[in-house]
This record gives C-alpha cells, sequence and structure tokens, in this order.
C-alpha cells in the first residue's frame, strides 16, 4: 500500500513541473510579444519621420527652383526697354519652364500703366496684341493689366485675360504691392482662378520687373511678372505620388485655419474635422515671402497591424516552445543521460577554447549557452553565470530572433550553419557578428551546438555608411537639374543621375548601366563623345564647358554644355571619366537678346550707330585690300513736317515702313543701319564697277514711290540719297563725311534724288 502512493506521489510530481514550464513559458511569450509590438510600433513611426523629412527637402528644393523661374524672367524684362509677345514666347518655350516644373500653368506679363496713360498705352499694345484693350477698368490712379502671357497647353487662356487688370483683385494686388516693395518675387494665398469654374484653387507668384538704374522702391517698378501655380498638380506629383500612400499632406499657409488650406489630400482635412488631432510630422517652409506650415497624417493601411500579427505570432511561437519545455522537462530521464554524456566535453572546453581569437560558445538542445569562452564574454560585456543557461534568442534583437531560431534548428537537425546577425550586448548596445555553427552528435543524436563568432561591427558600421553615402550623393545628385554620369574606361555608363535618366528616354539607373552611348538615342555622335572620353582619360585633364549644338529625345534643337574630368582611384589611375551636362538653351537665347538689344534700333530691328561703326571700320580695312566698297547716307524728305502735322505716332510708323522697304531692295549682303531720327546709311561691299552704286541707290528710290498707307493717312515719302565710293587713302570717318556732303547735294538738288561725291569732295572732307 505505501510502495503504490509512493508511485502515485511521483507520478503526480512528474506531471506538475512539466505544466508549470508551460505556463511560464507563455508569459515570457505574451511579455516579449508585448515588446516586439512596442518595437515595430516606434520603428514605423521612425520610418515616417524620415520619408516626411526627405519630402520636405524635395519640396523645399522644388520652390525654390519655382521662385527662381519668375525672378529670372523679371530680370531679362528689367535688362531691356521692351519685350515683345513673340519674344516672350520664345523665350519661355526655350526655358522649358513647363515642362520642368509641375503645376506651373501660366507664365504672364503684367504692365503698369497710369490712369493718364491708358489711351496712348491701349494704342501702342496693339500693334503688337491685336485688339488690345483695358478690361472694364474700375477708376483709379494706375492699372496693371494682362498683356500677353504663354499657357502650358490651351493659348485660349491667356488670351482670355488679357486686359484683366489684377490690381482690381485684392488678393494679387497685396501681393504686387509687396513684391514692389521688397523687390522679390512674392506669392498670393491660395485662391480661386479667374476662368474656371471647377472650384481648383491656384497660387500666383509676382516678380517686379525694374529697369537698370531706376532704384528701388515701387516708384521704379515698370511691371511684373507672373507665373499662375496649380497646387494640386505640383503636390501630386512632387514625388510620383509616395507620400500619398503614407500620408494625408495638409499645408497651410500662415496658421491652421479653414481659409488658409493651401491644400488638402484627404477630402475633409483632419485638423479641421478634428481640431487637436496631431500629426505624425509637422514642418515649415518659405516660399516667395510666404510661410507654409506642413502636417503629415498617417493613413491606414496594411502595415499598421504588422506590429499586431509580429507580436501575436511572437507569442504563438513562445507557446509551442513552451509545450517543447513542458516535454523536455516530461523527458528528464534522458536529459539526464545526455548531460552525463556531454561531462567530458565540459571538462574539455576550457582547455581548447578558453583563449581562441574568436568567440566560441556551446548551445544545448533547448538552445541555452552551456559554455562560452573569454571572447565571448567580453564581446557580449556579461559575466559568465549570467551568460551560462540563458537562452541564445534573448542576445538578438527581435527582427532577428526568427532567423537565429531557424539556424539553430538547422543544426540541430545536423546541418553546418553559416550566417550574420545582431546581438544585443550589454547597456542594450548591437554588435554585427559572422557565426558558424556545427552540430555535435554523441551516437545517431546530435546533443550540442558549438558555435564560433567573428565581430564584424566595424565593417558592417563601414558598409552601411558608404550606403547612406551613396544614397545621400544620388538624392543631390537626382535634384540638381544639370545632367550627371560616369563611364567606365571602355566609355560604358556607369551610373547616372534623374536628368540624364529624362534626356535619354529611360525610366531607371538599369537601363543605363552597362550602355554605351552607340545604344542611345544620340548614337550618331558617340564616336565624337567616344573621343573626347579618350582625350580626358588618356591626359588626365579635365575639359570643361565645351558647347554643342544638340537634338533632344524629342527632335527639338538645343544648345548644350558638358565638363568632363577624369576619374581615379586610390593610386592615381585613371578609372573612368565624370561629366555634367547643361541645356543652355535658355541662356544661349538670352546672350542672342541681349547683343540684339545693344546692337540694333528697337523701332525697326535695323543695326545702330554703335554696330556701324564697327563694321564700316572692318570694311574700309578690307576695302584697303580688295576696293569695292560704297557708303550711302540717306534720311526721309521732310520728316520734320511729318511728325509736326501728324503726330509722333504716325512718324514712328513712316520710319519703321521706310526700313522695310530698303530692307526689301538691297542685296543680301548689304549693310543697312540706322543712325537716329530718320538718318540711314548702308554699306554695300564687293561691287562690281562703279556704276553698281547708283544702282542700288535708285532701287531705293524707287521703293518709295507707292504711298505710305497709314490706317486713316495717306502720305507721299522720298528720300535724298548720299553715295561715296573707297578711294585709296580714306578712313571711314572721311568716307562718312563725303557720303553726308553728297546727301546735302541732293536736297539742294530738289530731293528724291541720289547724288555720287566727288573725288574733289573726297579730298575735302579728308
Amino acid at each position: 500500500m505505501g510502495s503504490l502512493y509512493q508511485r502515485i506521489r511521483l507520478s503526480l510530481g512528474a506531471r506538475a513541473l512539466p505544466v508549470g514550464v508551460f505556463v511560464a513559458g507563455v508569459l515570457v511569450s505574451a511579455y516579449a510579444g508585448m515588446a516586439r509590438f512596442e518595437h515595430l510600433q516606434a520603428q514605423q513611426a521612425a520610418e515616417r519621420q524620415d520619408a516626411a523629412e526627405d519630402y520636405l527637402f524635395l519640396l523645399r528644393h522644388r520652390l525654390a527652383l519655382y521662385e527662381g523661374a519668375n525672378r529670372d524672367l523679371a530680370a531679362l524684362f528689367s535688362a531691356s526697354d521692351a519685350i515683345r509677345a513673340e519674344e516672350f514666347s520664345a523665350f519661355v518655350n526655350a526655358s522649358r519652364v513647363f515642362q520642368r516644373f509641375d503645376g506651373i500653368r501660366v507664365f504672364g506679363y503684367v504692365a503698369r500703366v497710369p490712369a493718364g496713360d491708358v489711351a496712348r498705352f491701349e494704342r501702342a499694345t496693339r500693334r503688337e496684341v491685336a485688339g488690345f484693350h483695358l478690361v472694364h477698368p474700375l477708376p483709379a490712379h494706375e492699372y496693371y493689366p494682362v498683356v500677353y502671357g504663354e499657357h502650358a497647353f490651351d493659348p485660349a487662356r491667356t488670351k482670355a485675360l488679357q486686359g484683366v487688370d489684377f490690381a482690381a483683385f485684392p488678393q494679387r494686388w497685396a501681393a504686387m504691392r509687396e513684391a514692389a516693395r521688397s523687390g522679390e518675387p512674392v506669392a498670393t494665398p491660395s485662391m480661386p482662378t479667374i476662368l474656371e469654374s471647377q472650384g481648383r484653387s491656384i497660387i500666383q507668384i509676382f516678380a517686379p520687373v525694374v529697369p537698370p538704374g531706376s532704384g528701388t522702391g515701387p516708384a521704379s517698378v515698370k511691371g511684373f511678372i507672373f507665373s499662375t501655380l496649380y497646387t494640386d498638380v505640383m503636390f501630386d506629383g512632387l514625388d510620383n505620388g509616395r507620400m500619398a500612400r503614407q500620408f494625408d499632406l495638409e499645408i497651410y499657409d500662415g496658421s491652421v485655419a479653414p481659409k488658409n488650406l493651401v491644400h488638402g489630400a484627404a477630402r475633409k482635412p483632419h485638423a479641421l474635422e478634428r481640431p487637436g488631432t496631431a500629426p505624425a510630422y509637422a514642418g515649415a517652409v518659405r516660399f516667395a515671402n510666404r510661410a507654409w506650415l506642413i502636417q503629415f497624417h498617417a493613413r491606414p493601411g496594411a502595415g499598421d497591424t504588422a506590429p499586431a500579427h509580429a507580436a501575436a505570432l511572437f507569442a504563438m511561437a513562445g507557446v509551442l516552445l513552451s509545450l517543447v519545455a513542458a516535454w523536455a522537462m516530461a523527458a528528464w530521464p534522458r536529459y539526464r543521460a545526455r548531460r552525463r554524456a556531454m561531462h567530458d566535453f565540459s571538462e574539455r572546453f576550457a582547455g581548447f577554447f578558453e583563449h581562441h581569437p574568436f568567440a566560441v560558445y556551446a548551445i544545448d538542445r533547448q538552445r541555452r549557452f552551456l559554455h562560452a569562452n573569454h571572447q565571448m564574454l567580453k564581446d557580449l560585456g556579461v559575466e559568465r553565470h549570467a551568460l551560462v543557461g540563458t537562452r541564445a534568442a534573448d542576445h538578438v534583437g527581435i527582427d532577428e530572433r526568427g532567423l537565429v531560431e531557424r539556424h539553430l534548428d538547422e543544426a540541430l537537425a545536423g546541418q553546418a550553419v553559416a550566417y550574420t546577425t545582431r546581438i544585443v550586448v550589454a547597456a542594450g548596445r548591437k554588435v554585427d557578428m559572422s557565426i558558424v555553427l556545427i552540430p555535435m552528435s554523441t551516437g545517431d543524436e546530435v546533443t550540442h551546438v558549438l558555435g564560433f563568432a567573428e565581430n564584424i561591427t566595424e565593417r558592417k558600421e563601414a558598409e552601411r555608411t558608404l550606403y547612406a553615402s551613396r544614397q545621400m550623393l544620388q538624392l543631390i545628385l537626382d535634384n540638381i537639374p544639370q545632367a550627371v554620369f560616369w563611364k567606365n574606361t571602355d566609355s560604358v555608363y556607369e551610373g547616372g543621375n534623374r536628368a540624364l535618366l529624362a534626356d535619354a528616354g529611360l525610366a531607371t539607373d538599369a537601363d543605363l548601366i552597362g550602355r554605351s552611348d552607340a545604344d542611345l538615342h544620340w548614337k550618331d555622335r558617340a564616336a565624337h563623345y567616344r573621343q573626347v572620353d579618350l582625350e580626358v582619360m588618356q591626359s588626365g585633364v579635365a575639359r570643361l564647358r565645351m558647347q554643342a549644338l544638340d537634338r533632344g529625345i524629342d527632335g527639338a534643337e538645343r544648345w548644350i554644355e558638358t565638363s568632363k574630368i577624369p576619374l581615379k582611384d586610390g593610386a592615381g589611375n585613371v578609372t573612368g571619366v565624370l561629366a555634367v551636362s547643361e541645356d543652355i538653351t535658355a541662356r544661349k537665347y538670352m546672350e542672342q537678346e541681349l547683343f540684339r538689344r545693344a546692337h540694333h534700333d528697337s523701332m525697326t530691328g535695323l543695326p545702330n550707330r554703335g554696330y556701324f561703326n564697327g563694321q564700316l571700320e572692318q570694311a574700309v580695312a578690307r576695302a584697303q585690300r580688295h576696293g569695292a566698297l560704297a557708303l550711302m547716307y540717306f534720311d526721309i524728305d521732310r520728316f520734320k513736317t511729318i511728325n509736326d502735322t501728324h503726330g509722333h505716332d504716325v512718324g514712328d510708323d513712316v520710319i519703321r515702313m521706310f526700313a522695310s522697304r530698303v530692307r526689301a531692295v538691297v542685296r543680301e549682303a548689304d549693310f543697312v543701319a540706322r543712325l537716329g531720327g530718320d538718318e540711314f546709311v548702308l554699306v554695300a561691299e564687293g561691287l562690281q564697277g562703279p556704276g553698281a552704286a547708283a544702282v542700288i541707290a535708285q532701287k531705293i528710290i524707287d521703293a518709295m514711290e507707292p504711298p505710305f498707307q497709314l490706317g486713316t493717312v495717306t502720305l507721299r515719302v522720298t528720300t535724298s540719297i548720299g553715295v561715296a565710293a573707297f578711294e585709296a587713302g580714306h578712313t571711314a570717318r572721311t568716307l562718312i563725311r563725303a557720303a553726308d556732303q553728297a546727301m546735302y547735294d541732293a536736297k539742294r538738288a530738289g530731293r528724291n534724288c541720289f547724288r555720287v561725291a566727288s573725288p574733289e569732295s573726297d579730298r575735302s572732307a579728308a
């Protein structure tokens, strides 16, 4: 009877111990699952903050480009007395602002017109813009009408705006006043458009046009360059929609209020629908004298449940491990037998591995540390008694535990395993380890695992730092307007930024890397590009600011400027070439335009006096060797009477028509210039015989025979021409005097004729 009681008591004790182990394991798993849940939530929040900060970086960069585009166009206007509509259109199209800046739909010019000058301004503007007039102007001391503009895809909209007084709209008028005061571009608040009825919001940016030397302040402004920005298009396209998948983006102008909402990704903005709702991230940007508050509200998605799922899975794994532990306790006798089998190994471990340069340890089938050498204890920063008996998974991060458990399973199944992981050491610090697991067997059964671990933290940190640096460099390169690329010694592309991919018509780096110029749309110039690459690499000297006429992927001509420098390794050997290429079409156009304005008359488009003087000096130098040069000096007969009788506007029209008729009859090689007022000159080279100049002069006189029809005014206009032929010893000055004297001889002869300077008069002029 007593023996039976003893067996029952031992049986109940054997069952109670596995149950206790199982319950304890479940509690530990629940605690670890909660810890994993909190860790993943914090990690998600950090990732979202990084994404928001990257977005703010891109937004600030893009807004600076938008502001700069308005400032550049205003600078062109400021440097010029007048810019015509077709020139404005050519500049806007050449600079490709609509293709480069998402959201900008309109660029235009607003003129400043005093109330007393409205009639003259309308009359003058109609010469370029047919039918121009101020639209229903309200009484004011000055007006700011839209003169002309360019729309990204619908020219009819800018046509409908012509003549509209922007000063009649309070928000636009306030922005113009501030821009005139500060001399910098100023943006309006978000507001509805004038012409559309869909309720879309826009922002307009005004940049003042101030002539050089006119000082600063509102009184110096002659008008404004403005652009229209559709905020929904800009914000939706800024990062190709990546931000919209994580956040509802809300932008407020100055403060959070319904009237200050610039952009709201949600149908009902969070900050307005639920006051006091804290955004996941917030920031601020400055844009054209305005302060925008940026709020990022996290969007619900599948990733939100990931921490809970991970915690649940972890808890389930803990329960399973607890069952395993309970089973192990039930199999205690067998465990005792294995411990005896491992006794010899325990005694030999210290002798074999204590001073090994790598961390060496042993783990049993329950994944607990059995032994660890000195290097292992040093790497973990723990005492031996604190390590032995703990689970291996407790010394890695939550995200790494599944990987560690899987590799331990493989080793306990009899396979040698090699992998890397991050281990949590003292004070929560993490180190990277390269680990090799070797299964150790007693008979046919694996009883424990022997591990060798190498600390590779410094190497991993260097790799992560290098990767982060490359990512930041690529981000910077992708957000500069110039095309940047690099090739190896065979001129095969190894990388490029977003601008280069756009020029090549490619989507990603993978489409570029491994190709040569012969594989891209500029393959007809591949041989030339290869030759330049070889010169740079062989000489080791950079080739800078090479300019050439090129064609884009759309076939349009453009000017590009390219600089190439040799790439070298640490030993100084050339390994390839790095290049920066920039579209300078707009700059070339501006240079040509500034040259034309400096050397040509704004009324007739003919060369001016300064340009003429230089050309005549060169023609005289050529005539010293080849001869065959004649100079004609002529003006409009009785032009003062025309001005006094019909007014200066008619006089200006007469000068334009006169110049047009002269250009129509002279030779293509002849140089015609306006010296000022109604005075003109013509330089004729390569003449065939002494009578050729007289033929040209008579053609000019005959060209004025048809009446000049100027609106309701019909005029008969004639000219008197003086002709001087070059002879040995003549200078530019003596030639001008001789031709001028011959013109006055023609006037004394009754006008509407020409006279050729005699050799005697040439010598007297000298």
